[in-house]
C-alpha cells in the first residue's frame, strides 16, 4: 500500500473520530478518494465506521472520570459542584419518564446523519440521563451503523449520478 493511501486512511479515521464530522465526513472522504478502487473504498469505509464506533466507549469512559473528578475534587468550588449535581439529578429525574424508549430513541438519534446527532452527543446524553453504559453503548453503536449505511448509500449514489450527468 502506498504512503499516500495510508495517509488518506489515517485522515479518514481522524475525521470519523472527531466531533461534528464523524462518519458524515469520513465516508464521503473515502468515497471521494477511493471511488475508482473498490478494495481501497471498502477499507476507507471500514476505517470511517471503525473510527466512529470508537467514540462511544471513549467518551462514556472519559465522562465517568470527569464526573468522579467533579464530585470528589477538593479544588472544585463548592457552588460549581453543587450546581453540577443539581443539573444531573434534574435531568436524570426527568429522563426516567422515557426509560422504556431510551435505547431505540438513542439509536435513531445517532442514525439520523444530521449535525450534532452523532456518537459524541449521544454519549453525553446517555451520561446525563444516567443510562446503563452497556445499553447506551449498544444503542449508540447501532445508530452509528445505521448512519454509516445512510451516508454511504447517499454519497456513493450521489457520485454515480454526478459521473453520469457530467461524464466524469
Amino acid at each position: 500500500m502506498e504512503l499516500d493511501a495510508i495517509a488518506k486512511l489515517i485522515i479518514i479515521l481522524l475525521v470519523s473520530f472527531s466531533p461534528i464530522t464523524e462518519v458524515r465526513g469520513g465516508i464521503p472522504l473515502a468515497v471521494g478518494w477511493f471511488t475508482n478502487n473498490i478494495t481501497m473504498l471498502g477499507m476507507g469505509v471500514f476505517i470511517a465506521v471503525l473510527g466512529n464506533l470508537m467514540i462511544a466507549p471513549f467518551v462514556l469512559y472519559l465522562l465517568k472520570y470527569i464526573d468522579m473528578f467533579v464530585r470528589n475534587s477538593k479544588k472544585m468550588p463548592k457552588h460549581v459542584k453543587s450546581l453540577y449535581i443539581k443539573i444531573l439529578d434534574y435531568v436524570q429525574k426527568r429522563g426516567r419518564k422515557f426509560e422504556k424508549y431510551e435505547i431505540p430513541a438513542l439509536a435513531i438519534f445517532v442514525a439520523i446523519p444530521l449535525p450534532a446527532t452523532g456518537a459524541w452527543t449521544a454519549s453525553l446524553i446517555a451520561f446525563l440521563l444516567g443510562m446503563n453504559k452497556k445499553k447506551a453503548l449498544i444503542a449508540i453503536e447501532l445508530g452509528v451503523l445505521g448512519a454509516s449505511a445512510i451516508v454511504f448509500t447517499a454519497t456513493y449514489a450521489g457520485f454515480i449520478i454526478l459521473k453520469r450527468i457530467f461524464g466524469l
